[in-house]
């Protein structure tokens, strides 16, 4: 990416221009110029407009221009809605005019192969000549309602009003952006600002973000992401983000081989590790979500209650079946439904049978007398003063004068917000068009409300783990231990034997161990060292030793180290004729009661991660794993260890003896050290298993394996 310095725009300019020349303007709203000249129309800008169009005196009343160069004045903000080889030649013409940023709509840049690609250079480099920005290209532009600016193609921005709010979005892909502003619209809520940035060639996400963050008009940034530029720049603008009070949502596309493959397809964006993504975000404080409708759900909701961290759900319904089945998304989504005080359940007792009287969910049509409209006030108002829950989700199914509920709703929070108490509530519509009506009403009194249920627990879920996403602090080295280095030779792809010995060496606890290469060297060997044994084949033509007889465990003197040694090699010479035999490894065999692997990937974009889950052969049976960046501390390392399911037999588990989680956490940490200290030449480690003791025994490594890149 080609960026610019100097005196060249940002985007507190380019929100604020003087003048817009649209190239490629037409009346014809089947085009991108068409759109893009309407919405600029319609929304009143209230600066010039210059339409830029050779073959028309005028376009919707205004003047047309053949080009740049004949506008009255320059104009400070271009859009480019024209074919992509005539690009070029547009920014050349902007630039030289004095244009200080372009919006250019185009496609089929780098997102279509190498010649777009180069031919996105050569426009970068032109803008750069005239100390000009890019927008894009291939994004849909941005709509600005803070600034009454609208320089985007999307008809959904065919409306008389735009509702103006407090949640600024960024996003890589233009359409998307507009279906989250248009399904936004539609339940009443705003955003300050929404930057569609496209292939990011000049301008990129992290400079909306940090306008975003200094932008006293937004509360909460959004932001969809096919890929990161510069992660170091992302990982630094979350923090300003924090350190601001503005939380920072994002759902990334990538999470799986399809959606990774996609957004490349789509804006030429490396996807790169989604769980090195949400590590980094967990890490430097975004709260990762993967639907972006609940992702503004949730901002809606923080700009609305900044303070709240919900943790504790109360859910009021108008059936006992929706009760019951949003209770069990709740907890699916590992959600605590909330207790509610004594004080509570006995004010709810005066309206709902003993039976019923204090439980959650709370059933309005359980109520002794009334029904759900007579007792949605006197439900609700002692809900929100309820010391026990922390957020109320109302899932309101078809029921009579669903209307009229919301405005009892309505009247208990008003009520209980003049006596000083406040709590987040989510209203739920489930019904289809009968309770339009409701909808209309919550909207005129810019009342939260969502058509999804699904889309209010991803929300609620999310919510509850904001507390805990912010900034980590630096991890402190472990006592006594120096910056480790590479010994000579150690290259390429690195075997047992001298892996384990490098690992041994910067503090991680190895079982000892030697490669021999007859029988007789293996009785030898066997005899310098605590039994019983263990005998593995040596051989970068093997990688599943165990499937070939390449491993035997529990082996009790010298004199079987020997003979287990003679059955393997022939076993493997019948099965393997081919295989490079490189000798035999001797190892003292050591048992722990939980393997665990340990891991770690030099990611292409935020760099060493450390990785720890399930060992031996439960690593790819539970998939149970937790993923940080490196290097970590204990603390840290001990965390990610107890995050995993695994974690339970680690603690006592049904009586059994605790084991040492310390020593696994201290080997974690160092590890993640040796890994992050390596540095460009690092590719992959992985330590599987490593066995963990009980409480004050230790831990383990007994295989391991690190991959170098020699280039």
């Amino acid at each position: 990416m080609t960026t610019l310095s100097g005196g060249a725009a940002q985007p507190r300019g380019i929100l604020a221009p003087r003048s817009v020349a649209v190239i490629g303007a037409s009346e014809d709203l089947t085009k991108f110029g068409g759109r893009i000249y309407k919405n600029l129309v319609h929304h009143r800008f209230s600066g010039a407009i210059y339409p830029i169009n050779p073959k028309r005196e005028q376009l919707l009343g205004i003047r047309c221009y053949p080009s740049i160069a004949d506008t009255p004045t320059p104009p400070d903000m271009a859009v480019m809605a024209v074919p992509r080889d005539a690009v070029k030649d547009a920014v050349e013409a902007c630039g030289a005019a004095g244009t200080r940023a372009a919006i250019v709509i185009t496609a089929k840049f780098s997102d279509a192969g190498p010649e777009g690609a180069e031919l996105e250079r050569q426009v970068v480099a032109a803008a750069n000549r005239h100390n000009m920005r890019i927008i894009g290209p291939n994004c849909l532009g941005i709509i600005s309602p803070a600034n009454d600016l609208v320089l985007c193609a999307s008809p959904a921005l065919f409306v008389d009003e735009m509702p103006k709010g407090d949640i600024g979005l960024v996003s890589q892909s233009g359409a998307l952006m507009a279906t989250i502003f248009d399904k936004a619209m539609a339940r009443g809520l705003g955003f300050s600002h929404c930057f569609s940035i496209g292939n990011q060639a000049d301008m990129d996400m992290c400079d909306f973000v940090d306008y975003l963050i200094e932008d006293e008009r937004t509360r909460v940034i959004c932001s969809y992401i096919e890929g990161i530029r510069d992660p170091a720049r992302f990982i630094e603008a979350a923090r300003r983000a924090h350190a601001a009070g503005k939380p920072w949502l994002a759902v990334k596309a990538g999470r799986t081989a399809f959606g990774a493959a996609a957004a490349f397809s789509h804006t030429a964006s490396l996807a790169g590790s989604y769980q090195a993504f949400e590590a980094a975000c967990r890490d430097c404080g975004v709260l990762t979500m993967d639907d972006p409708d609940a992702m503004v759900l949730l901002a809606a909701s923080l700009a609305r209650f900044p303070q709240a961290r919900p943790k504790r759900v109360a859910i009021v319904t108008t059936s006992g079946g929706g009760g019951a089945v949003t209770a069990d998304r709740l907890t699916d989504h590992g959600i605590a439904l909330a207790q509610f005080s004594a004080e509570t359940a006995s004010e709810l007792s005066e309206i709902y049978p003993a039976n019923v009287a204090g439980s959650n969910p709370v059933d309005l049509g359980s109520a002794k007398q009334g029904g759900s409209l007579v007792v949605g006030a006197s439900t609700l108002k002692p809900i929100i003063t309820d010391t026990g829950s922390d957020l109320i989700l109302s899932a309101i199914t078809t029921a009579p004068d669903v209307e009229l509920l919301c405005r009892r709703f309505d009247e208990a929070t008003v009520a209980a917000r003049d006596e000083g108490h406040v709590k987040p509530h989510i209203i739920v519509l489930q019904q289809g068009q009968s309770a339009d009506a409701a909808r209309s009403f919550l909207r005129s009194q810019k009342i939260i409300y969502t058509d999804s249920l699904d889309d209010a627990i991803r929300a609620t879920e999310a919510w509850g783990r904001l507390a805990d996403t912010k900034p980590a602090t630096a991890p402190a080295r472990p006592a006594a231990m120096e910056p480790v280095s590479l010994p000579e030779g150690l290259s390429g792809s690195v075997g047992e034997a001298e892996a384990k010995a490098f690992l041994g060496e910067n503090g991680v606890p190895v079982n000892r161990g030697q490669i021999v290469g007859t029988a007789e060297q293996a009785s030898e060997a066997a005899a310098l060292l605590d039994g019983p044994f263990v005998v593995k084949v040596v051989s970068p033509d093997i990688v599943h030793k165990s499937d070939v007889g390449g491993v035997v465990l529990g082996l009790e003197t010298p004199d079987d180290v020997a003979r287990a040694v003679t059955r393997m090699g022939a076993s493997i010479a019948q099965k393997l004729p081919d295989a490079r035999i490189e000798g035999f490894l001797v190892q003292e065999m050591r048992t722990g009661k939980v393997e665990l692997l340990v891991g770690a990937r030099n990611d292409p974009q935020f760099g060493p991660m450390i990785i720890v889950g399930a060992g031996g052969v439960l690593v790819e049976l539970l998939r149970d794993v937790a993923v940080a960046m490196a290097p970590v501390c204990e603390k840290k390392a001990r965390s990610m260890i107890e995050s995993l399911q695994i974690a339970k037999l680690m603690q006592g588990f049904r009586g059994s003896a605790e084991l040492d989680i310390d020593a696994a956490a201290q080997a974690v940490s160092r590890i993640s050290w040796i890994v992050s200290d390596i540095g460009p030449r690092f590719c992959e480690l992985d330590v599987n298993p490593l066995l963990v003791a009980e409480a004050g025994k230790g831990c383990v490594a007994v295989d391991a394996r690190i991959l170098l890149d020699d280039n």
